[in-house]
């Protein structure tokens, strides 16, 4: 399995929160409110882990899949430091690959869709999607769709995100491409969206935290 993140995987939280000046570790936990004890939680993708070992702290079964056995190692430096009593089950493997039967009571993508093309990003969204039991929740964490706040809003979103897709791409081949809408993606498949929660660099949205529930039908 191609590790892209084995030479700079060790940076990624830290390049995460000084580009975001703090707002991607909020970001993250932002929607673990709507967890109970004993949720049964997937986060995919789920890189240094930081709303995976927050939502074990809140009593949730946290399962953790990524494809990088680097970053997976820095979360599990993160879980030995935390001192959980909830153990996380990790999985070294694509996402692609990971089935259950039950479904989970909330399926975490926080700064994972973008990494892929526009054509693989769907197919592991709906895969994802999938993995939701009916009543159970999507949280999908990411840079904001550049719509509100007028033309220079938008330019300073584009710019923004565009730049980190390209430090990416460089850095770990990452795919570039636009800013995809997950709201829209997760009413095309039948979730209703709860909230949204945006998070401003300047008064500029540029990240924000979706959830949507899934219908029970």
């Amino acid at each position: 399995m191609k590790d892209g993140y084995r030479f700079m995987g060790f940076l990624y939280e830290s390049i995460g929160s000084l580009y975001s000046f703090g707002r991607i570790p909020k970001c993250k936990v932002s929607m673990l409110a709507y967890l109970k004890p004993d949720d049964r939680v997937l986060v995919g993708g789920v890189g240094h882990g930081t709303e995976a070992v927050e939502a074990s702290r809140l009593g949730a079964d946290v399962t953790a899949v990524d494809l990088s056995a680097t970053m997976l190692k820095h979360m599990q430096k993160k879980i030995d430091r935390s001192g959980l009593e909830n153990p996380i089950r990790l999985i070294n493997e694509n996402i692609l690959n990971v089935a259950d039967e039950d479904g989970y009571d909330m399926v975490i993508a926080n700064f994972f869709l973008n990494v892929f093309s526009e054509e693989m990003m769907l197919e592991i969204f709906n895969h994802l999607t999938s993995l939701v039991k009916p009543g159970g929740c999507m949280v999908i964490g990411d840079f904001t769709l550049p719509s509100t706040g007028g033309r220079i809003f938008k330019i300073f979103q584009n710019v923004y995100w565009y730049i980190a897709a390209t430090f990416f791409w460089l850095t770990a081949d990452n795919a570039i491409h636009r800013v995809y809408d997950y709201p829209g993606m997760l009413k095309s498949k039948k979730f209703d969206i709860r909230e949204i929660k945006y998070f401003s660099i300047l008064g500029i949205k540029s990240y924000w935290s979706i959830l949507g529930r899934k219908s029970k039908v």
